[in-house]
C-alpha cells in the first residue's frame, strides 16, 4: 500500500497541472489553480442541483469540473478538450487521464476541438460548463453561437473581464500579449457585453456571479 501511494505520487508529481486534483489520502496535483478557488468556483456553476442531468465541459483541461459533475449527481458526463493536450499548450492529457482513473472513471472524454463540437457530433446536454476558454478565443460571439446549440437548459460561461465601468456592452482587444503576457488572451468583456450575447442566443434568464477569488473574472449563468 505504501509502496502504491508513493508510485502514485511519483507518476503526478512528473506530470503538468493547470488543475490541483484531489486524488484521496492526502494526495493532491500542484495544480496551478488550487484546489480551494476550484472549489468555490465549482459552487456557483452547480448551485442549482445537477442530479441526474447531462453535462458537457468544454475546455476541460485536468477535468477538475467533469469530475465535480458527476461527483454531485450528473448522470453524463462529457468531458472535451484539444488545445491544453496539443503541443501548442503545455498540458497534457495524460493528467487528465490519470486524474480519470482515481477521480471520475465514469466521465465520458473526447478530444475535440470546439469547432468540431455539433448537435450532430456530440448531442445535447442539460448544462454546458465553458470555463476560462471565452477570452482566448479569436471570434467569442461566434463560437458562442455554436456551442450553445448544444445546451438545452444551462450555459455557464466563466471568463476574465474587462471595461468593468463601461455601462454599455464592451469588448477590450488584447492585441499582442497585454494580458499576463499571454499571446493567446484576446478579449476582456464586461458584464453588459457578456450578459447581451446570451440573451442574443435564447437565454431568458442570465445571472451574474463576482469571482469568489478574482475581481478581474466572473460567471455568468444562463437560463433557457
Amino acid at each position: 500500500m505504501k509502496k502504491d501511494r508513493e508510485e502514485l505520487v511519483k507518476k503526478i508529481n512528473s506530470l503538468p497541472w493547470f488543475h490541483q486534483i484531489d486524488f484521496g489520502n492526502g494526495i493532491l496535483s500542484p495544480g496551478r489553480t488550487k484546489i480551494d478557488v476550484l472549489n468555490a468556483q465549482a459552487d456557483i456553476y452547480f448551485k442549482d442541483s445537477i442530479k441526474g442531468k447531462t453535462v458537457l465541459d468544454i475546455g476541460c483541461w485536468d477535468g477538475f469540473n467533469s469530475f465535480e459533475a458527476k461527483r454531485r449527481g450528473a448522470s453524463k458526463v462529457l468531458a472535451t478538450d484539444h488545445f491544453a493536450w496539443s503541443d501548442q499548450c503545455w498540458g497534457n492529457r495524460e493528467s487528465f487521464e490519470l486524474a480519470r482513473t482515481h477521480t471520475g472513471p465514469e466521465v465520458d472524454v473526447m478530444d475535440t476541438d470546439i469547432a468540431d463540437l455539433s448537435v450532430e457530433n456530440i448531442g445535447l446536454f442539460d448544462f454546458v460548463l465553458f470555463c476560462g476558454v471565452f477570452y482566448h478565443l479569436r471570434h467569442p460571439f461566434h463560437v458562442l453561437e455554436h456551442i450553445t446549440r448544444s445546451a438545452t437548459e444551462t450555459l455557464i460561461v466563466e471568463t476574465h473581464m474587462d471595461a468593468l465601468n463601461e455601462p454599455r456592452p464592451a469588448m477590450i482587444l488584447y492585441p499582442g500579449a497585454e494580458l499576463n503576457t499571454d499571446s493567446g488572451n484576446w478579449w476582456g468583456p464586461n458584464r453588459p457585453c457578456v450578459e447581451a450575447m446570451l440573451r442574443d442566443l435564447g437565454f431568458s434568464r442570465v445571472e451574474f456571479y463576482e469571482h469568489p477569488m478574482y475581481q478581474d473574472r466572473g460567471i455568468f449563468r444562463g437560463h433557457r
